[in-house]
């Protein structure tokens, strides 16, 4: 008997599934964020792992934390870009198939990823990530709308409720 897709699926910042590709000193697990994995793996939501911009293009994997004006240069701003337009192509893909994009998680406090908040020195001040940036620049371009959530790894509870909400509604 085979078993039937669910054809809902979750696009997610790289170090969702991976606290080794954070900088060195911002891991929260020492592989994926289980939480999150289990939530989506009981939900019967498909993962889609999203590329991480700083590990390709800005210091690899022993890289130290920076904070986004250190990130915010024209080579990197072009390589996240270039990210943004090849996954709006990946979703286009799956939902050209009919299936539900349920969105795309980003990760606060992040240069790269962050949806509402960066970190400055030891406090968050509101603001966006520079791959985010591109990515809504992006899918305004194309009058694409798919949902971008702010995953707080220091606030895990206050994320698995939206997270619970959105898959309830979706």
């Amino acid at each position: 008997m085979a078993i039937e897709r669910s054809k809902r699926v979750i696009f997610v910042a790289h170090c969702i599934l991976n606290q080794n590709a954070v900088s060195v000193g911002r891991e929260r697990a020492p592989g994926p964020i289980r939480e999150l994995l289990e939530l989506f793996a009981e939900a019967g939501v498909g993962i889609v792992q999203m590329p991480c911009p700083q590990l390709e293009h800005n210091g690899g994997l022993n890289r130290k934390p920076k904070p986004k004006e250190k990130y915010d240069t024209k080579s990197y701003r072009a390589a996240c870009r270039s990210q943004a337009k090849l996954l709006l192509q990946q979703i286009q893909t799956y939902l050209s198939k009919d299936y539900n994009v349920l969105g795309i998680l980003g990760v606060e406090t992040s240069p790269t990823c962050a949806v509402h908040q960066l970190i400055n020195g030891n406090r968050n001040v509101p603001g966006k990530g520079i791959f985010i940036e591109e990515l809504e620049n992006e899918m305004r371009a194309k009058n694409f709308q798919v949902p971008i959530i702010g995953v707080n790894l220091n606030n895990l509870f206050s994320t698995m409720e939206k997270l619970q909400s959105l898959l309830k509604y979706s």
